[in-house]
C-alpha cells in the first residue's frame, strides 16, 4: 500500500545534533520492523520503505532523519557502530502512518530532490550530493514518545561516466556441513539442509532466473539428499536441481579435506579421488556440469595442494580471507580481491602460480549481526556502495559469500541478488570475470591447518578399506546394473570410505567409517561357500572334476578358483575366473594325474584379482588308472614275456622230436 504523505513542512538541520531538540531517547520497542526499501536513488528520484507495525497505537507517525553522505567505507562502519549520533542533514517529521494491510505492512512514499526546497506544500527529502545517506525512520506514539526506529542507508547515485567503472561483485552462495551421512547408513543433514533450502528458494527460475551467482555445495550433502528416503530430501533435490540450471558451481572434493595433512601424508593422489567423486555426484544428481577449473578453498592450501590442483585442471582458486596469511596482505584496494597463490618450486620445471581472489568476510558480516536482521541486505549493499565512493574512477572487484547458515529465509538474500543487479555503480560478474579484468600480479600465503586431522594410522587403514572396497567391486562391477542392490552397496563402500577423510573427524569417527567397509564386505562374501571335502576317483588319466559351490547371494558373483597339487597338472592353469549364480553352482574343473594314487588338491576361493580371500577348501583325488609310462613300461614287460615263452615253448617241442628221429634204421 502506497501512501501520500502529509506532514510537517520539512526542516533543512545542517550541523545539528541527531538527538537536539528531540525528547530524551527512551527505550526503542520491538514494533517498526523494516520490510523493503529503495536502494538507489538518482537525482530527481522516490524514496520508497514498506514496514511492519506490530502493535503501534492509532495515529502514530514516523520521523525521518538524514544524515550526511559517506564516500568511504571508514565512515560507514564508524556511522554503523554507532547509527544514533552523528549530523543531521535533513528531518522530515510527523509522518502520518496509514493503515496496515492483513499482514501489519505500511508503505511510506517520499521524494527526493537535490535542491535545498522552501515552503513546499509536499514533504521533499534532499540528498543534494552523490554518496551513501544515513537514514533513521522513528516511529512516534500520538503524543510524541519514541516507540522504535529503524537504522539503513539509501544510496544517491551519480550520473552515468564511461570514466566511472562499477564495482564487480561476485556472489559465492557457499554450502558447507558435517557428514550427512552416519555410519549406519541414517540420514541428517542438520543445520545443512535449511542452508539448501535457501539456495534452492533464492534461485527459484520462477522467481529469479538470471541472477548471477557462483553455487558451491559440499558433494556430500548432495549424494545425503539422493539416497535419503524421507520425500522431503527427494523433493529438496529436486528443488535444487532446477535451481541450479545453467548456473556456475564450483568443483569441490567430496567432503571438506584438512590438505595440508594429505599431502603431508602423500596422500596427494587420494585428493584427486575425492575431486572426481565430488564431480561425479554434483554432475549425476545436479544434472548441472560442474566447473572443474574454480575451487573454494576451506581448510588450506599448501603449495603441494596447489600444484596437485594444477593438476586436477583447476585454474582459479577462491580463498576466505581468513585463511590468508595477514603478514602478506597487500597493500591497495584493487589488489587484495586478486592475487597469485605459489604452488611448489622444488619441482625441475617450478609450476606457475595459481591464480586466486580472496572472498571477503567483512562484507556480508551484517548478515550476522542481531540488530540487522531485517536491513542486513541494505547493509551489504551500503557497504560495497561505499567501497565504489573510495575511488570511482579505478576498476574494482571483491567476492561476497553471504552466510547462508546465518539466515532464517531467503528474503534478505533475494533483496542482495536483486539490488546488486539493478545497481548503477555495482556488476554482478563471475569470478573468472574479475581476473581477466584484474589481472593478479603479487603472491600472497594461505595459512596453514591449526593441525593435521590424522596421521600413518589412517592412511594404511584407509588403503586397506580401499583394497576391499576393490575386490568386491571387481566381483559384480561387470555384470551389474545400475540401481542393483548389488551396485548400490559398492557405491555405500566408495561413500563410507570417502566421509571418512572428512576434516574434523575424529580417530573413533574415522574408524567407525572405515569399518562399515570391511563388516559390509565380510559378511556379503560370508554367503559364498567353498567346496566341501569330498573324496573323488579319476578313471582315467585326464579328467573333469565336478566342484559344488554355493552362492547364497541373490546375484551373480565372479571368483577366481586358485588350484594347487603336487601330483595333478591343470590343462586351463591353476587359476580359473568363474562366474557363480545364485544357489548350488557345479565348476568342471579339467585336471591330469600324473601318477595314479591319492592326490591332494588345494582350493582356494578369491576375488577377480586375488586379494579379497573368500573360503578354502582341500579334495583328496584317487587316480585308478595307469599313467602313460606305466603303461609303456607293462607293454614292454609283456613283449618281454611273450617272447621268452614262446622261445620256451619251442625249446622244449623241439627237444621231444629229436629222439624220435634217432630211433629209425637208416
Amino acid at each position: 500500500m502506497v501512501l501520500v504523505l502529509i506532514a510537517a513542512p520539512a526542516l533543512w538541520l545542517p550541523a545539528v545534533s541527531a538527538q537536539e531538540g528531540d525528547a530524551p531517547p527512551e527505550e526503542d520497542l520491538p514494533v517498526l520492523k523494516l520490510v523493503s526499501q529503495s536502494m538507489w536513488i538518482a537525482e530527481e528520484d522516490v524514496l520508497r520503505v514498506s514496514l511492519r507495525l506490530l502493535d503501534a497505537p492509532g495515529g502514530s507517525t514516523v520521523d525521518i532523519n538524514v544524515g550526511l553522505p559517506i564516500r568511504s567505507r571508514s565512515a560507514f562502519l564508524d556511522r554503523l557502530a554507532d547509527p544514533s549520533t552523528g549530523l543531521v542533514l535533513h528531518q522530515i517529521s510527523r509522518l502520518a502512518v496509514s493503515e496496515t494491510d492483513a499482514n501489519g505492512i505500511t508503505s511510506l512514499q517520499v521524494a527526493t530532490t537535490s535542491q535545498q526546497q522552501t515552503g513546499a506544500i509536499e514533504p521533499l527529502l534532499s540528498l543534494p550530493a552523490e554518496g551513501v545517506y544515513p537514514v533513521s525512520i522513528v516511529l512516534r506514539s500520538p503524543d510524541g514518545a519514541r516507540l522504535g526506529s529503524v537504522h539503513t542507508f539509501v544510496v544517491r547515485t551519480p550520473q552515468p561516466d564511461s570514466n566511472q567503472p562499477p564495482l564487480l561483485v561476485s556472489t559465492v552462495l557457499s554450502v558447507s556441513g558435517p557428514p550427512a551421512v552416519s555410519p549406519d547408513g541414517s540420514v541428517d543433514l542438520g543445520l545443512s539442509e535449511s542452508s539448501l533450502q535457501l539456495l534452492a528458494e533464492v534461485f527459484d527460475p520462477r522467481i529469479r532466473p538470471q541472477s548471477l551467482a557462483t553455487v558451491s555445495v559440499d558433494p556430500h550433502l548432495v549424494d545425503a539428499l539422493a539416497i535419503s528416503e524421507r520425500s522431503e530430501h527427494a523433493m529438496l533435490l529436486a528443488q535444487l536441481q532446477q535451481a541450479t540450471i545453467n548456473r556456475q558451481i564450483t568443483s569441490n572434493t567430496y567432503v571438506p579435506l584438512d590438505s595440508d595433512a594429505w599431502i603431508d601424508q602423500d596422500l596427494s593422489l587420494q585428493i584427486g579421488w575425492q575431486i572426481e567423486a565430488g564431480a561425479a555426484v554434483v554432475d549425476e544428481f545436479l544434472r548441472a556440469q560442474t566447473n572443474r577449473t574454480i575451487m573454494v578453498l576451506t581448510t588450506s592450501a599448501s603449495p603441494e595442494l596447489l600444484h596437485r590442483l594444477q593438476r586436477e585442471r583447476v585454474e582459479l582458486v577462491l580463498v576466505p580471507d581468513t585463511l590468508l596469511d595477514p603478514a602478506s596482505e597487500l597493500v591497495g584496494t584493487s589488489a587484495k580481491t586478486s592475487f597469485l597463490l605459489p604452488t611448489e618450486d622444488e619441482l625441475p620445471t617450478p609450476d606457475e602460480p595459481i591464480q586466486a581472489l580472496s572472498i571477503d568476510s567483512t562484507a556480508t558480516a551484517h548478515f550476522t549481526r542481531a540488530d540487522s536482521a531485517d536491513t542486513a541486505p541494505y547493509l551489504v549493499l551500503a557497504d560495497l556502495a561505499a567501497r565504489w565512493f573510495e575511488d570511482p574512477q579505478q576498476l574494482r572487484g571483491i567476492v561476497i559469500a553471504p552466510p547462508l547458515d546465518s539466515l532464517s529465509d531467503s528474503t534478505g538474500l533475494g533483496v542482495l541478488l536483486d539490488e546488486i543487479s539493478a545497481s548503477p555503480i555495482l556488476s554482478s560478474v563471475d569470478p573468472s570475470t574479475i581476473v581477466h579484468n584484474l589481472e593478479p600480479e603479487a603472491l600472497r600465503q594461505v595459512r596453514p591447518a591449526e593441525e593435521n586431522g590424522f596421521g600413518e594410522d589412517y592412511k594404511a587403514a584407509l588403503s586397506d578399506g580401499q583394497r576391499i572396497a576393490r575386490s568386491y567391486q571387481n566381483m559384480v562391477d561387470p555384470i551389474a546394473s545400475v540401481g542393483t542392490p548389488e551396485r548400490e552397496l559398492i557405491e555405500t563402500l566408495d561413500r563410507a570410505l570417502l566421509l571418512s577423510g572428512t576434516y574434523g573427524l575424529t580417530e573413533t569417527q574415522r574408524d567407525a567409517y572405515l569399518a562399515v567397509v570391511a563388516q559390509t564386505v565380510r559378511d556379503t562374501v560370508a554367503a559364498i561357500q567353498p567346496p566341501i571335502r569330498q573324496r573323488i576317483t579319476l578313471t582315467s588319466r585326464s579328467e573333469s572334476i565336478p566342484m559344488l559351490i554355493r552362492n547364497s547371494l541373490d546375484h551373480d558373483v565372479i571368483v577366481r578358483l586358485d588350484l594347487k597339487s603336487d601330483k595333478l597338472d591343470f590343462p586351463d592353469g591353476d587359476s580359473l575366473i568363474w562366474r557363480l549364480s545364485p544357489g548350488v553352482n557345479q565348476v568342471q574343473v579339467p585336471v591330469q594325474a600324473k601318477t595314479s594314487g591319492d592326490a591332494v588338491l588345494e582350493i582356494k576361493v578369491n576375488s577377480p584379482t586375488g586379494l579379497l580371500a573368500l573360503g578354502e577348501s582341500q579334495l583328496t583325488v584317487r587316480a585308478t588308472s595307469l599313467s602313460g609310462a606305466g603303461v609303456g613300461i607293462a607293454a614292454a614287460a609283456l613283449a618281454i614275456l611273450m617272447l621268452w615263452w614262446a622261445r620256451s615253448w619251442w625249446s622244449r617241442h623241439r627237444s621231444i622230436s629229436e629222439p624220435e628221429k634217432s630211433s629209425v634204421a637208416p
